[in-house]
């Protein structure tokens, strides 16, 4: 699958003699990162949907537990998340279990824990999951594929809440070939518009202000960050609410 050739590129900005680069009509356009989340969750789904007899799918793991409202499209974000996080913290859980030894978080370790022991085990863990490798059992591939791409998912969630750009740029770089995967075209080719836009077409003070200024935090608590775009999403809901009463 190739991307679309329509990829938009900005124009260069007329140089100023005074502020360099600058041009009252240039505008900085990107998708937000809230909807980039969205569109990365619907890809983890469309990856590990599977069907309700799929041993280990998501869609397996939605009837078992039984969150009916939870689809395959994502339609409703608050509970895909919801339903995606409880399923990755269960199967880092079930793999911390493995590599400890233990039948439930509740049981005992052999070894006597301390700092240099838990870090060693924390990177084997790290290491073990990040980097799958096939086995002849299809079951853990899938569950060990599945933990991969939810780190990614989850770093990506938290890049947001802790308002770091740079990585949220990384992430448009590695979610890039699993749209093209899944068959996301019109995020493929926004993703390739960032990438080529921050890395070359943009001024680099163009750049800076793209890559730093994405997120906002209302409360000033760290780790409270927002993208923008969500609290445009939260503004519209205010007015359609006031207009409503």
């Amino acid at each position: 699958m190739r991307l679309r050739k329509d990829i938009s590129l900005i124009p260069r900005p007329s140089h100023h003699p005074v502020f360099g680069h600058h041009n009252s009509h240039m505008c900085i356009p990107y998708s937000g990162d809230f909807h980039f989340l969205w569109e990365c969750l619907r890809a983890v789904f469309l990856m590990f949907w599977g069907s309700p007899s799929h041993i280990g799918s998501l869609c397996n793991l939605r009837e078992y537990i039984q969150r009916t409202g939870v689809d395959k499209a994502v339609r409703v974000f608050n509970r895909g998340d919801e339903f995606l996080v409880h399923a990755f913290k269960s199967h880092l859980l079930a793999a911390i279990c493995t590599q400890l030894s233990i039948q439930s978080p509740d049981d005992a370790i052999a070894h006597e824990p301390n700092q240099l022991w838990l870090e060693s085990k924390a990177e084997e863990i790290t290491s073990k999951t990040l980097y799958p490798t096939s086995t002849s059992d299809s079951v853990h591939n899938l569950h060990r594929s599945f933990l991969h791409t939810a780190f990614l998912y989850i770093d990506l969630r938290n890049a947001i809440r802790w308002e770091n750009g740079p990585q949220i740029i990384r992430h448009w770089k590695l979610w890039l070939p699993r749209f093209l995967g899944t068959g996301c075209k019109n995020y493929a080719t926004e993703a390739a518009n960032q990438i080529v836009n921050i890395m070359a077409r943009f001024p680099r003070h163009i750049a800076y202000i793209a890559v730093h200024n994405r997120t906002v935090n209302m409360d000033g608590h760290p780790g409270h960050g927002k993208a923008i775009d969500q609290l445009m999403e939260h503004y519209n809901l205010y007015v359609i609410r006031a207009l409503v009463q």
